[in-house]
């Protein structure tokens, strides 16, 4: 038996993973002598286990990934095609075998290692902004070769974390408060109540998110966006009082309001960003060459990357280049955080852009489906956590590539060129495929 709580006998909304009855279980899990039982599931049933439109996706966001890192080698001629594909094949297995080593394991299993994992990934990120290693600055940890991200970690560990706590407390989640409240005179009349809510429910359940997103905030502003707002579906879903909502919208607002603030004078206005979009730019920034075709060049004028990105997708149109034969030269990071309109130049709109979103939209559907096959609170909270936050991260990327958002540095999930962004991606969806795959055989609160 699962150990989270019953939940109360209304159904409150959102409330897809309420614990069954010990009758239903009991009806459901007993067989009669005599009964049919189903034949052994081969070895690739069992490895290729969970929603299968989900792993169509996961291919083919796979293949897409190959596609943008044979692009980019005839894009900078520095490149070599071979080491290139070798590198993104070793990433993508490493990857994998992450995916298949965390489906294995049941979620009751990896569930204890939760608080644990947390907890280094909050150190690590401490060691990478204090010691400043790696290509990438304040972004990495360079081990054995290899630039390894531990916010990439952080970010799925805290909604884990989430998961858990609020899991441990569905039996009376929707009575209590989790928050102390905003209004001066309910401390000055029950000051040990209020203080006693907040050690107990505050600090346990927000305090590593407000930890994590402090942390975040130094090295990447959308990271902690989606670490805020991941959390803050997971707390909407998991029955928090809509008292305690509230406050949080109203805290976050504040918290949002000075950061906008301090960090505004870099962040140009939507209207902005909209309106510097004008045909012109692929006529005055283009120039032709020995070999007939129009290179894009910098403007006479200056253009950040977001115009660039803007410009790779006008001039890819609906059919797109063709594979490697891209023309603007000055789209910087085009395999990692500007892939969307990389691939929409070369392959199209349809086949670069629409594909890839739908893929995303579908990935999100089929997370909600997971969700609502669980019966537990936990397994149910961290698909939904783990799915919103890689959906979010892609919608950002695109909404970048478009200049509907700032440049970000948020990479494309899967998609973009491998890393430990690639790696902790497939290992999360790994969790959340083992997750479908115990949901459809009924052994989900079973360790088996």
């Amino acid at each position: 038996m699962s150990k989270d709580s019953k939940p109360t006998a209304t159904k409150p909304i959102g409330a897809h993973y309420a614990e069954k009855s010990k009758e239903s279980r009991t009806t459901k899990t007993r067989k009669p002598s005599g009964a049919h039982y189903a034949p052994e599931r081969s070895w690739a049933e069992s490895i290729f286990a969970g929603d299968k439109a989900l792993w169509v996706v996961i291919v083919m966001l796979l293949v897409y990934s190959l596609f943008v890192v044979y692009s980019t080698t005839a894009y900078d001629p520095a490149l070599n095609a071979n080491q290139e594909l070798t590198k993104q094949f070793l990433f993508i297995g490493i990857g994998m075998a992450a995916f298949f080593f965390v489906q294995s394991f049941h979620w009751m299993t990896y569930r204890p290692l939760i608080k644990f994992v947390y907890w280094a990934s909050i150190i690590l990120t401490i060691i990478m902004i204090v010691t400043h290693t790696g290509s990438n600055a304040a972004r990495s940890i360079n081990i054995a070769g290899f630039d390894f991200q531990p916010f990439e970690l952080l970010k799925v560990s805290v909604i884990l974390h989430l998961a858990d706590r609020l899991a441990r407390q569905q039996k009376h989640i929707d009575k209590i408060d989790i928050l102390p409240s905003l209004r001066i005179k309910d401390w000055k009349k029950d000051p040990k109540k209020q203080t006693r809510t907040f050690w107990k429910y505050t600090v346990p359940i927000l305090g590593p998110i407000v930890l994590a997103c402090c942390i975040t905030i130094i090295i990447s502003n959308s990271t902690t966006f989606i670490i805020a707002i991941s959390c803050f579906l997971m707390l909407f879903i998991g029955r928090v009082k809509s008292s305690d909502i509230w406050k949080i919208i109203i805290l976050g607002a504040v918290v949002g309001s000075v950061a906008l603030l301090t960090f505004g004078g870099r962040v140009d206005t939507l209207g902005g960003r909209i309106s510097g979009y004008s045909p012109w730019m692929l006529k005055k920034s283009a120039k032709v060459e020995s070999d007939g075709k129009e290179y894009y060049v910098r403007p006479a004028h200056e253009l950040d990357q977001t115009m660039y990105a803007k410009m790779s997708i006008a001039s890819g149109g609906l059919q797109g280049k063709g594979p490697g034969q891209s023309t603007n030269r000055y789209l910087q990071e085009a395999d990692k955080d500007m892939a969307y309109a990389f691939l929409i130049e070369e392959y199209g709109l349809i086949v670069g852009g629409v594909f890839i979103l739908l893929a995303f939209l579908i990935m999100f559907y089929r997370g909600l489906e997971i969700f609502k096959k669980c019966s537990t609170a936990f397994p149910a909270l961290a698909v939904l956590g783990v799915i919103t936050a890689i959906v979010l991260q892609a919608f950002l990327h695109m909404m970048v590539s478009v200049s509907l958002l700032p440049v970000t540095g948020q990479q494309l999930p899967i998609v973009s060129k491998g890393g430990s962004s690639l790696v902790f991606t497939l290992a999360s969806l790994g969790l959340v495929m083992g997750i479908s795959a115990r949901a459809n055989n009924g052994t989900l609160n079973n360790k088996n």
